[in-house]
């Protein structure tokens, strides 16, 4: 329900400003219309988003059913700067499905040093340019037909809006509700999933808890229906967001047996600006400790380097042949 509250929200205060921009354009109004909706929308939107392609709003296996569970992937990410139709090949299919592996999910975060701000930039510059043709290859060479017009329909039709935008709208108008929204939205998203995903313990790199961890008593939790929670979704992605925090006591053992990493009173965006300016000591202080192996505050920064360091090279995939079988171990 209250996923369906933001996207009524948004429908009836977004979409209004934007005819009204597109009658009325201005650069001033068009960046007071981006950083409003940004502010009030943004965040939520990405995870109500996540989630309700994750678990769908509305019954499927109906025309209108499948309808209504499109729009958020079809007709709202586009007003937040993401092409149309491409977030389910991308998240659902190849993130879960992938989970994080080098050459193989687009997002993958593996082959970086992830306290390293000029490999970000190389990281982000990849997804930035490179997701227009690597979601339909990925498709295409897994025939999945489907997926794949999908895909390419929806860059299709993202490019023709964009060209519209400018040539039938105005420069004001495409600038604010198209170029600059996917610059700060693929900024946003490409930030946000290599702080969740800057610890990969090189052992056993698939295991759902050492290629996540979880931040717990924050405020972003309650902003982002509980994504704090990420090694949960990542070994069941089926599980509502409303009952992470019950799972998150019932999984304590899990975390601990698999030695998982878990931070205290700091979010997301905390993790990795900290590891931008290699604050490891200060996320060493927010560690919590669930029954994991006791460390030291020195031995704990020197666990997290070990698993912030680049485990592939950009051309062998065969670097630690042993995690596969730790993963089945695991």
């Amino acid at each position: 329900m209250e996923i369906a509250v933001l996207l009524f929200n948004i429908a009836v205060t977004m979409w209004p400003a934007a005819v009204l921009l597109f009658v009325y354009p201005s650069h001033i109004l068009g960046g007071v219309y981006f950083a409003l909706f940004n502010a009030l929308y943004l965040q939520r939107f990405i995870l109500a988003m996540h989630y309700s392609t994750h678990r769908r709003l509305f019954k499927p296996g109906s025309f209108a059913g499948e309808t209504l569970n499109r729009l958020n992937i079809c007709l709202y990410a586009p007003m937040f700067g993401i092409p149309c139709n491409t977030y389910r090949l991308h998240h659902i299919v190849m993130h879960h499905v992938d989970n994080n592996e080098w050459n193989k999910d687009l997002s993958a975060t593996e082959a970086y040093q992830r306290d390293n701000v000029l490999h970000w930039v190389c990281y982000w510059v990849r997804f930035m340019v490179g997701s227009w043709v690597e979601l339909p290859f990925y498709a295409l060479i897994r025939k999945r037909w489907n997926l794949f017009a999908q895909v390419t329909a929806g860059f299709a039709l993202t490019l023709s809006s964009w060209y519209a935008a400018w040539h039938c709208g105005s420069a004001p108008f495409a600038v604010w509700t198209c170029f600059v929204p996917f610059l700060a939205v693929s900024t946003a998203l490409m930030f946000g999933n290599w702080s969740q995903h800057a610890f990969v313990c090189p052992v056993n790199p698939r295991c759902n808890y050492r290629l996540t961890y979880a931040v717990l008593n924050h405020p972003d939790n309650q902003r982002s229906y509980n994504d704090g929670f990420h090694t949960l979704h990542h070994a069941n992605s089926m599980i509502h967001w409303s009952e992470f925090p019950a799972k998150f006591i019932e999984k304590l053992d899990e975390h601990a047996a698999r030695d998982a990493l878990v931070f205290n009173e700091i979010g997301f965006f905390h993790v990795g600006l900290a590891l931008f300016f290699k604050a490891h000591g200060y996320l060493a202080d927010h560690y919590v400790n669930v029954g994991q192996p006791k460390r030291t505050r020195k031995e704990l920064i020197a666990l997290m380097k070990e698993r912030l360091r680049p485990m592939r090279s950009w051309g062998d995939k065969d670097e630690f042949p042993e995690s596969k079988k730790a993963t089945k171990a695991a």
